[in-house]
């Protein structure tokens, strides 16, 4: 059967037929736009499962920190025998634990330490000589203070670290004789210590003197200053030394000898020296030629003469 063409179909419609099949075409066409519209929207909208990010937990590894095998005193030199070893999870280990014994053997505590408590840098003096004065003074000395001035402390130029000698100087009254005597050699100097003007004596003694005085006296907060003269020494002496100059202070001036930092020769022989007064006083020294003894009258000194030379002409007088 054959059958017939579109063209020859579409001429036996009537208009209102066609119009008819236009609008059920577009209505077709209008619904297949709809609802594929439709399913990508929802497609859009439907949530996508997020996949959880595994999480890779660090491993944590085990260290080893030095803690108290026995408790440990206030100030005390830490030993090898005093410390022992111990492993812990690293994230757990305190700020500045220590994890070395080779790192605190001969180091001083600076608080008391229990036992099997973990050591750390803030229990431990970096090193001896924090620990202050005391920490500077050899293991066989003690620390004795003398005093001293400008003159006797070698005009402040002795600075603690340096090595002196102490000399005497005392009067024998019964022998008329003034004695120097080298009493310690090579000492260690610890400390000097300078003389401090208070506030108070500041303004009494402004009250006489001008404003720059008084400034040159205070500064500018008004609080003691340092004067720069040397006071006080203290040095390291083992006892037996230190028993000997605190007797011989008493007899005379104490005097710091500064020595050379590499002397020639480490210890003098030569440490006794003696002068005798003259009638218990002092050698004085006869006056120049020409001058009038002190208290002798001018008109029967035999040293009034007067010579005036003018010229080639020569006269004396009185």
């Amino acid at each position: 059967m054959k059958l017939p063409k579109l063209s020859t179909i579409m001429e036996r419609l009537t208009p209102r037929q066609l119009l008819m099949i236009c609008g059920v075409v577009a209505l077709i066409i209008f619904l297949l736009i709809y609802f594929t519209l439709t399913r990508l929207t929802a497609e859009k909208q439907k949530p996508v499962p997020q996949q959880q990010p595994v999480v890779k937990q660090a491993q944590v590894k085990d260290v080893t920190i030095v803690t108290a095998k026995t408790s440990i005193p206030e100030r005390t030199l830490i030993k090898e025998e005093m410390l022992s070893l111990m492993t812990m999870p690293s994230n757990k280990v305190p700020n500045g634990a220590l994890m070395s014994t080779a790192d605190l053997v001969g180091r001083p505590t600076r608080v008391a330490i229990n036992q099997g408590e973990i050591i750390t840098t803030q229990k431990v003096f970096a090193s001896i000589l924090d620990m202050g004065l005391s920490g500077r003074i050899p293991p066989e000395c003690r620390a004795i203070t003398v005093g001293i001035s400008d003159v006797t402390g070698v005009a402040g130029f002795a600075q603690p670290g340096d090595y002196v000698d102490v000399m005497l100087v005392s009067s024998q009254v019964e022998n008329n004789k003034v004695v120097s005597e080298m009493i310690l050699q090579n000492v260690l100097l610890l400390a000097i210590n300078k003389q401090v003007e208070s506030a108070n004596d500041v303004s009494t003694r402004a009250k006489s003197d001008d404003k720059n005085t008084k400034a040159q006296n205070t500064n500018a907060v008004g609080q003691p200053k340092v004067t720069g003269n040397p006071a006080m020494a203290t040095m390291a002496l083992v006892p037996e030394d230190a028993l000997k100059l605190a007797a011989k202070a008493q007899l005379g001036q104490i005097y710091l000898v500064l020595r050379p930092y590499r002397p020639s020769n480490g210890i003098s022989d030569d440490t006794y020296y003696s002068v005798t007064k003259s009638s218990g006083k002092m050698p004085v020294t006869p006056p120049p030629a020409g001058t009038i003894p002190p208290g002798a009258d001018i008109d029967t000194s035999p040293t009034a003469n007067v010579q005036i030379i003018r010229g080639t002409t020569t006269t004396v007088g009185r």
